[in-house]
C-alpha cells in the first residue's frame, strides 16, 4: 500500500511504495524456478527427440552388451544381428508376405469393428431401453478376455480367416462402443431440450447436434481399438494362421530364432505407433479445440 500526500492545489497524490526485493528463502526460490524454466524443454518437438534419443541409447548399450558377451546371443540377440535378419526376410519375401496378411486381417477387423462401434454406440446410447438391455450383455464381453472365449469361436466359425476376423472384432469393438455409447449420453441435456422445443426430428437432432458432440468420444475409442485390434491379430494369428506377423513370431519362438522373433515384435510395434500418430493427427483435424497432449 502507498501514502497520500497532499499537493498545492488541494489534490491528493498517492505514493506508490516500490515491491520489496525477495531476500532469503523467498530469492532462493526465486532463482530456483528461473533456472527450472531455463532448462525445460520448449516445445512438443523437443520431447519427441527426447523420446528417440531414449530409444537410440537403449539399442546402443544393448548392442554394447551384446559385443562384451554381456548377454546371451541365444535368447536375446542384438540390434545387429536383428537387422540382418530383417534385411534377409525381406529379400525373401517371408516379411513381405506375413505383413500384408497381417495387414488384411487388421483393416478388416478393425473396419467391422468401427462400423458396430459407432452406430450400435449411438443406437444404445440414444435409446436408453435398448441400451439397458444390452448393458449388462456389453459389461460381461468387455470384461472377458479373448482366451475364454476361443475355443467357442473356433467351435462356432473354424479355423479360417473368418475365424480371425471374429477374434478381432471381439477384442477391439467394446472399447469404441463403450466410448460412443457414454459419448451420446454426456449429450448436453439443456440443447436437447431446446432442440425439441424447435420440434426437430429425432435424425435431424442426432446429425446435427449428437454426432457433432460425440467425436471426441469416437476417437478416443478408435485410438483404443486401434491398439486392442493388434493384440486381437497377434493372438488370431498365434491360433488359427502362421502366414501373418503373429505366425512368423510363434513359429520362430518354437524355433528359438530371437532375431527372427525381434523383428515380428518390431514390426507390430511400429504399426502401433503409425496407428497412432495417424488417429492423434486425426483428432486435432476434427477436435481443434482440444488440448493435444
Amino acid at each position: 500500500m502507498g501514502s497520500m500526500a497532499p499537493t498545492r492545489d488541494g489534490g491528493v497524490v498517492t505514493e506508490v511504495t516500490p515491491p520489496k526485493t525477495p531476500t532469503g528463502p523467498a530469492r532462493r526460490l526465486a532463482r530456483s524456478l528461473r533456472g527450472r524454466e531455463r532448462w525445460a524443454p520448449s516445445s512438443k518437438l523437443t520431447y519427441r527427440i527426447i523420446g528417440f534419443a531414449s530409444v537410440i541409447g537403449l539399442l546402443v548399450l544393448w548392442q554394447i552388451a551384446a559385443d562384451n558377451n554381456l548377454v546371451n546371443h541365444a535368447t536375446s540377440s542384438s540390434p545387429s544381428e536383428v537387422w540382418n535378419q530383417a534385411r534377409q526376410m525381406v529379400s525373401d519375401g517371408t516379411l513381405g508376405s506375413a505383413v500384408a496378411a497381417s495387414g488384411k486381417l487388421y483393416g478388416v477387423g478393425l473396419g467391422v469393428s468401427v462400423l458396430i462401434g459407432v452406430f450400435g454406440g449411438i443406437i444404445l446410447g440414444w435409446w436408453r431401453l435398448l441400451g439397458a438391455i444390452f448393458d449388462p450383455w456389453i459389461a460381461m464381453l468387455y470384461s472377458t478376455p479373448l482366451i475364454a472365449v476361443l475355443p467357442l469361436i473356433l467351435v462356432w466359425f473354424g479355423i479360417n480367416f473368418k475365424g480371425q476376423v471374429v477374434m478381432v472384432v471381439v477384442v477391439s469393438v467394446f472399447p469404441l462402443l463403450v466410448n460412443v455409447m457414454a459419448g451420446v449420453r454426456q449429450v448436453e441435456p439443456r440443447l436437447l431440450r431446446l432442440a425439441r422445443s424447435f420440434r426437430g426430428s429425432q435424425l435431424a437432432i442426432l446429425r446435427t447436434l449428437v454426432l457433432p458432440s460425440i467425436v471426441p468420444y469416437i476417437v478416443t475409442g478408435l485410438r483404443l481399438a486401434a491398439g486392442a485390434g493388434l493384440i486381437g491379430v497377434t493372438v488370431a494369428e498365434y491360433f488359427e494362421g502362421e502366414n501373418g506377423v503373429g505366425g512368423v513370431i510363434l513359429r520362430a519362438g518354437t524355433e528359438l530364432n530371437t532375431s527372427e522373433v525381434f523383428v515380428g515384435v518390431a514390426v507390430l510395434a511400429g504399426a502401433a505407433l503409425t496407428m497412432t500418430l495417424l488417429i492423434r493427427m486425426v483428432e486435432a483435424r476434427v477436435s481443434g479445440w482440444r488440448d493435444d497432449d
